[in-house]
């Protein structure tokens, strides 16, 4: 069970520092390098809608993050959010980051990310195959 109590911790640590990257005031210094060719001009309409739309996926990463540390401390009966965790770096994950590839955003930046996505999901995947097999061998009568 303790690596799925440290997969908890660490997956939530790592959501809620890139939850953090995407709050305005650390996400408008960056901007142009998020978005290659960035054409709307700083301070306009657009900028401050896409810092506004970008905010939100933030306060997601943050929430899902602290929700996983909570969770560490719970570990049997959170199982669930593992899942959840995994199915997110899948499809908001590995998935999102092809598309970005697709769409002409940096390789290496979105290979790296694919990276950290697939390290989430194989060490959740093996986190909760451990914990299964722990309780497997606590339930087992003696």
């Amino acid at each position: 069970m303790k690596f799925l109590v440290w997969w908890f911790r660490i997956v939530g640590v790592v959501n809620i520092a890139l939850g953090a990257m995407w709050l305005p005031f650390l996400n408008a210094p960056r901007l142009e390098l998020t978005v290659p060719g960035w054409d709307a001009p700083i301070g306009g309409t657009a900028y401050q809608g896409f810092l506004d739309f970008t905010m939100l996926f933030g306060l997601d990463l943050l929430v899902l993050g602290a929700f996983l540390i909570y969770a560490s401390f719970r570990p049997a009966s959170s199982r669930i959010l593992a899942w959840l965790a995994i199915a997110l770096s899948v499809i908001r994950g590995v998935l999102d980051d092809i598309y970005m590839i697709a769409a002409g955003y940096p390789v290496g930046a979105m290979l790296a990310f694919i990276a950290l996505h697939t390290a989430i999901i194989v060490t959740g995947l093996l986190a909760l195959q451990a914990s299964r097999t722990a309780r497997a061998t606590v339930a087992a009568p003696a």
